[in-house]
């Protein structure tokens, strides 16, 4: 064996390319550390209302891989025929899963993207349909900014699995920005990506879709507020937003040995080079790569 051992490793995330540059820029708010805030915000006011718009099917919402990536203008509505497309797509989605939960009301989803340009406003746009339709428990990262894999730990594990599935706003690899592609897809109730049978029939009903309920007049939620802190949309639906890495990383620790990585990254001659792509792997390769395991922030690339 060489005295001196040079070992370099290149690791690449599979995720999603972003316009937005909050996926690797979050705000400071999004470095969750030690406790979580309580407080509790209303943004019900006199003018809030549940409400059941009539609306026509729109042609084209096939999911291909677990979800539907369309051009951001088609998810915007900037053409009149592709009217309240994004509440048009959740609401069919929504009705399948609640057919596909014995016809019993959904009690908790995660929505969360990957940072990408118009993944605030579909956020806030997804969430009044949630509220809309009854969902009990809507659960954000901060800042919005959730990697897929992040996402299923938390379906799996936070609070026991309580979470039946999550609703992820990415377009995978394709890059995003204005001309260029949005996504929502759906993980089903252990996290995995949703079935074809499950896609076909929310494709099947996004054709026979006469109204979507929403709730109007509500203020906007504060995606950048402290984890813990909680909105109440309706008096049936509150908005909690959670610590995008505490399942991701309790799910990493049961699967790997930290301690040993840490050791190994700290040997002469280790280096890692880690390319998140701009997708939402940014923060999290930080969290992992940097606070975990010691590595320097150098280790972290930015396509430019």
């Amino acid at each position: 064996m060489r005295s001196s051992l040079s070992a370099t490793l290149g690791l690449a995330l599979l995720c999603s390319p972003s316009f937005s540059t909050q996926a690797w820029n979050p705000p400071s708010t999004f470095a969750v550390r030690g406790g979580t805030s309580k407080s509790f915000t209303s943004l019900q006011n006199a003018a809030s209302l549940v409400k059941e718009v009539d609306t026509t099917p729109i042609e084209g919402m096939r999911p291909g891989t677990s979800g539907l990536r369309k051009k951001v203008e088609v998810w915007q509505a900037v053409d009149a025929t592709n009217t309240n497309y994004v509440e048009n797509f959740i609401q069919s989605l929504v009705d399948t899963a609640v057919e596909d939960n014995d016809g019993k009301p959904l009690d908790t989803l995660i929505v969360a993207g990957d940072g990408r340009y118009f993944n605030t406003e579909a956020i806030q746009i997804i969430c009044r349909v949630l509220a809309g339709n009854g969902i009990t428990n809507i659960w954000i990262p901060q800042g919005g900014i959730m990697s897929t894999p992040a996402v299923s730990a938390a379906i799996r594990t936070r609070e026991g699995g309580r979470a039946q599935g999550g609703i992820v706003l990415t377009a995978s690899h394709n890059p995003g920005g204005p001309g260029e592609d949005f996504g929502i897809k759906y993980n089903e109730g252990y996290g995995q990506p949703a079935s074809e049978e499950f896609t076909e029939d929310l494709y099947k009903r996004s054709l026979e879709l006469k109204t979507f309920k929403t709730v109007e007049g509500s203020a906007d939620i504060d995606l950048n507020a402290d984890a813990g802190t909680t909105f109440s949309i309706t008096a049936e639906s509150t908005v909690t937003i959670i610590d995008p890495f505490d399942s991701y990383l309790t799910s990493l620790r049961s699967c790997f040995d930290f301690e040993g990585l840490k050791r190994f990254c700290q040997r002469d001659g280790v280096s890692i080079a880690y390319d998140g792509m701009h997708g939402a792997g940014g923060p999290f390769a930080k969290r992992v790569l940097v606070e975990e395991l010691g590595l320097p922030e150098v280790s972290l690339l930015l396509n430019r």
